[in-house]
């Protein structure tokens, strides 16, 4: 069952990541996707991309422009993507420059 199909929202835990590379796929049954992003123990940057896929082989990257986002401080933040029409998502650590981050996270779907 796809996460937010059940109660309408639905929260599940991404894989935590110490290097470039990508999260867990979760499947999702909503359109409305909030990404939150916890970085530890970061030096200069983490340079992270959400993503999605409709088939859960190609993903692509959520923002509109393409860009991905550079988080420059230990913290928590959050991310909402309204009206993203995909089957699938994940988190994309893209790089990470200083010290030994650690980048986990959290989606939420309805």
């Amino acid at each position: 069952m796809a996460l937010g199909d059940q109660s309408g929202f639905g929260v599940a835990a991404l894989t935590t990541q110490t290097t470039a590379g990508v999260s867990s796929a979760i499947e999702i049954g909503g359109r409305d996707i909030a990404f939150q992003v916890t970085v530890a123990s970061i030096g200069t940057n983490v340079v992270i991309r959400m993503e999605g896929s409709l088939d859960g082989t190609s993903y692509f990257n959520l923002d509109q422009t393409n860009a991905d986002t550079t988080i420059t401080a230990n913290g928590t933040f959050g991310y909402i993507l309204s009206s993203a029409p995909v089957r699938y998502v994940r988190l994309r650590v893209v790089s990470l420059s200083g010290g030994t981050p650690t980048v986990s996270g959290f989606i939420g779907a309805q």
